[in-house]
């Protein structure tokens, strides 16, 4: 007998239609965001090729910042990934599919959480690594100048915890990063599958809610965020320990996203 929760077969069937019919109605967007990079460096240097009349593409501070924008960019439009469902057509179409409510959420969050974020690193990194290696007026690559600028940092806080008995290290705030990103990706997700319209404006109007709402509390509740310490390891110990605070909240904010992305998709109706 069949497992109606979850199949192997069936879900890699309805994985491999799922991708395709992401490329398939996403292709402009992709290649507008993934490859931004080269967009800009073609008119930066078109820009200087007519009026100074020399080739100069952008440095590495500017191309960093439309690689940054262009991740935001692709954090908001995780709201029309999914955004279909809420059509009448295109919805009902996609509940009729043969797979189970587990296994299209499944996907979807593999889509979301691993897909689209890696192949838009592979393809802006790729990207921006080719035209450095090309047009040596860029200078280095983000991959180079991130890489390198990794071991400075790791080799300054090894001379750190050296001279102050402390144990930090370049992969401190590496969880932090990752709940942080998995957290905002669901967030504009389960956005574009709850609200018919506006779903950007309206992700934006329950940020800007919520976060009052947590000023409020705070005020109320008068927590003091100026505390004094003593010594560096003690300053290390806090330190981690509003990480690790902020760790957790984001984990369990990043596990309710999830179960109410499943919740909605399980209660979809048209």
């Amino acid at each position: 007998m069949q497992n109606e929760v979850f199949n192997g077969s069936r879900f890699w069937n309805y994985f491999k239609y799922d991708a395709t019919q992401m490329l398939r109605n996403h292709m402009r967007a992709a290649i507008g965001i993934g490859l931004s990079g080269l967009i800009v460096y073609v008119i930066v240097v078109g820009f200087c090729l007519l009026f100074n009349g020399g080739w100069t593409g952008p440095g590495i501070k500017a191309r960093f910042m439309v690689f940054y924008v262009a991740s935001v960019i692709l954090q908001l439009y995780q709201t029309r990934t999914y955004g279909y469902l809420t059509e009448k057509r295109k919805g009902s179409a996609w509940l009729m599919l043969p797979a189970s409510t587990f296994e299209k959420w499944l996907s979807m969050i593999l889509m979301t959480l691993i897909v689209i974020p890696v192949l838009f690193l592979v393809v802006s990194l790729t990207t921006d690594a080719l035209v450095a290696a090309l047009d040596p007026t860029v200078g280095n690559s983000l991959l180079y100048s991130f890489s390198h600028g990794m071991r400075d940092i790791s080799g300054q806080l090894i001379n750190i915890n050296g001279e102050y008995n402390t144990s930090w290290s370049v992969h401190f705030l590496l969880p932090s990063m990752i709940v942080a990103f998995c957290a905002n990706y669901l967030f504009f997700l389960l956005c574009g599958i709850l609200f018919k319209k506006h779903k950007i404006l309206s992700a934006f109007v329950i940020i800007f809610v919520v976060s009052s709402l947590f000023s409020i509390v705070a005020s109320l509740l008068d927590i003091n965020t100026n505390v004094e310490v003593n010594d560096f390891a003690e300053a290390e110990l806090f330190i981690r320990s509003i990480f690790n605070t902020v760790t957790w909240v984001s984990g369990l904010i990043a596990v309710g996203l999830a179960g109410g992305i499943f919740y909605r998709l399980k209660t979809l109706k048209h």
